[in-house]
Order: C-alpha cells, then structure tokens, then sequence
C-alpha cells in the first residue's frame, strides 16, 4: 500500500510539472508572438483611422498570430498563396474580388442567421438535419461564460454570426492585396465597408467576438477553444486595439 502511494504520488508531481511546463511554455510562446507583433508593427507603421479599421480583422488575425494593426503579414508569400488557393478557392483577381463581395453582400449569415434565431429560441434539430451546428453552438456558450465570465445575457444581444463574415472580409482583403490581387486602395476600400457595415450591426466588442464566435460554431461547425484567448486579450487587455478604437466609427476609447 505504502508502494502503491508513492507511486500514484510520483505520477501526480509528475503531472503538476507536466501542467506547469505547459503553461510556461505557451506564455513563453505568447511574449515571443506579441514581441514580433511589436516589431513589424514599428516596421510598417499606419495612422490611427486605418488601425481603426484593421480592428474589424482582429479576431481572425490573432488567431494567425499576426497583428490586427498593419497590412504585412509574417507568413511567406507562397504560404499565404497555397493557403487562400486551398482554403478559399481564391487564385487570382476576379476570384479575390467575388470572394470578397459575397462576404460583404451575402456571406454565411444569408443561410445561417435564421439558424441562430431557431437556436436562440430553444428549437431542436437533430444533426441531420444541421450538421454538428446546434451541438458547437451550445459549447460555444458554455466555452465563452466559463473561459471568458459571459454571462447569458451577454448572448441575448447578438441576433447574427456578421462578425464571422466581416472580420474575414478584412483579412481576405490585406491577403489579396499582399498577393498583388488587388491594390492597396481596393483593399482599404473593402476593408472600410466591413467595418462600416459592423459599426452598424454591433454595439460592442463583445458583441462582435460574440457574433464571430457563433459563426465559427455554427457555419463552420467548428470549436471555438482555440480562438477564446484572442477574445480574452482584445476585450481585457488595456492595450489592445479593441480597447483602443469603439466598435463605432465615429469614436475611440470605448469598446
């Protein structure tokens, strides 16, 4: 018996180093990330009002490890290229251009925001009949008030999954233009009705990391763990650009 508890004690100290290894490990990771964020943003500098309207890609560039504040990416230009031939079916001009309309005119809130609403309103699906939606849908809010201290009315406010459209819209924007697709003014100029477009749909951050994180669970039917510590630093730390720039338009300081 003696024996048996200093083993199960052994394996405990060894997962309690394991665990702790871990978490420096990633928080060494973090610093190194932001450090390099840092770095290019000094590099490659922009006015505010152009930060401002970077803020609306936000989500989806942290989730790359890039920074929400510039045009350059630290990915290579192959990388980028294979990537939004693989994952958007977008080679060349005109597929950037029609990619890029649809996700401001239509995108997936044209097929899934009434899906949200039937959910909102405690109908049942089976997943036949909508994939895994309904399932991520429900992790996606016990994820976002257990990791993020949501609280279900926080949830009552947000009516659409646009953010999940409008922050790629952003990002496919800065990559067609890094790919040479289409020009920098193009770019801006979608970039620009994207966030016109969420400054009228949204009254806070945390209503559009709200609508982003239900269009990931739901259109994409993915998980959302993986993008709750992006949510996490733009909405709580006193330096990110969502902390810096209001959701509106027309004002900063505010989320």
């Amino acid at each position: 018996m003696k024996t048996f508890l200093i083993i199960v004690g052994i394996i405990a100290v060894i997962v309690i180093l394991l665990i702790v290894g871990l978490i420096t490990a990633s928080k060494r990771i973090e610093k190194k990330n932001k450090k390099s964020r840092v770095e290019m943003e000094m590099a490659n500098p922009l006015p505010k009002e152009k930060q401002h309207l970077l803020a609306y890609g936000a989500n989806l560039s942290l989730y790359r490890s890039e920074s929400p504040r510039i045009l350059p990416v630290k990915v290579d230009y192959e990388t980028l290229k294979e990537g939004l031939s693989s994952y958007w079916g977008v080679s060349n001009p005109e597929e950037a251009v029609q990619t890029l309309e649809w996700l401001l005119t239509e995108g997936h809130r044209a097929k899934y925001d009434q899906l949200l609403l039937a959910l909102k309103a405690g109908q049942s699906f089976t997943e036949e009949e909508v994939g895994k939606s309904q399932e991520c849908y429900e992790s996606a809010q016990e994820a976002m008030m257990k990791k993020l201290s949501f609280a279900k009315s926080d949830f009552d406010r947000v009516n659409t999954i646009a953010a999940w459209d409008f922050d790629r819209a952003v990002n496919i924007a800065r990559w067609s233009y890094i790919l040479g697709y289409i020009t920098e003014e193009q770019a801006w100029s979608y970039i620009e009705r994207a966030a016109d477009a969420a400054s009228h749909f949204f009254q806070s951050w945390k209503d559009y990391f709200i609508s982003f994180a239900f269009g990931r669970a739901i259109a994409y039917e993915g998980d959302i763990y993986d993008i709750l510590w992006n949510g996490k630093e733009l909405l709580n730390e006193e330096d990110s650009i969502w902390n810096e720039f209001s959701i509106k338009r027309s004002g900063t300081g505010s989320r």
